[in-house]
């Protein structure tokens, strides 16, 4: 284990956020429906991470799994009403607590940024790992371990993997949530924060 490594990363991850917030709270954005609900999304999946951070540094690793599913699913949410949500199917989301995603939608989320390098370059290297981390259920194949201290197994790789892909999400849903704002120069910027993120490993 690198535990070195693992607080560098941490490090990096913070530092990353910070920037995103800092680029994204730079702009006033106007106050319809649409763009208030991914702005809110967005300032709740920072809130997230930076619990994520304080979950992994704390030692408690287990929440920073249930956080950044939270997160991946803002995410997945945010880029459908970005690119694919009516106006009709915002005022239900306004008006249902319990509105969810289906299958399809994010389907047509993926369709509709299919010629979208930055977005498939994320997902070509974390389709694999962000779905191990969107599995509600409490058995999780691969993660669990017996020994003097069975439970769930959390090693430095799978550590700095999950702080790694609730960061790109983060960045991910910034940098299209300012595109779509016509924020373009801000939006390249954004993207150019995940670009020293290995792939990962676990």
């Amino acid at each position: 284990m690198n535990r070195g490594s693992t607080r560098k990363l941490l490090g990096k991850a913070r530092d990353t956020v910070t920037e995103v917030d800092r680029i994204v709270s730079s702009h006033t954005y106007p106050d319809d429906t649409r763009t208030v609900m991914v702005r809110g999304l967005l300032a709740t999946m920072i809130q997230y991470h930076r619990s994520v951070l304080l979950s992994v540094q704390s030692g408690i690793v287990a929440p920073a799994y249930s956080l950044t599913r939270n997160i991946i699913n803002g995410l997945r949410f945010g880029l459908w009403v970005i690119s694919c949500a009516t106006q009709e199917q915002v005022h239900r989301i306004e008006e249902d607590e319990e509105f969810q995603l289906t299958p399809e939608m994010i389907k047509d989320m993926h369709s509709a940024y299919s010629t979208d390098p930055f977005f498939y370059k994320l997902k070509g290297r974390w389709d694999t790992q962000i779905s191990k981390y969107t599995r509600e259920r409490i058995i999780e194949l691969g993660r669990w371990h017996t020994g003097l201290s069975a439970g769930l197994d959390f090693d430095e790789a799978k550590i700095r993997d999950v702080t790694t892909a609730a960061t790109l999400c983060v960045v991910l849903l910034a940098a299209k949530f300012l595109e779509y704002q016509k924020h373009l120069t801000d939006s390249k910027q954004i993207e150019t924060l995940a670009e020293d993120y290995p792939p990962p490993v676990s």
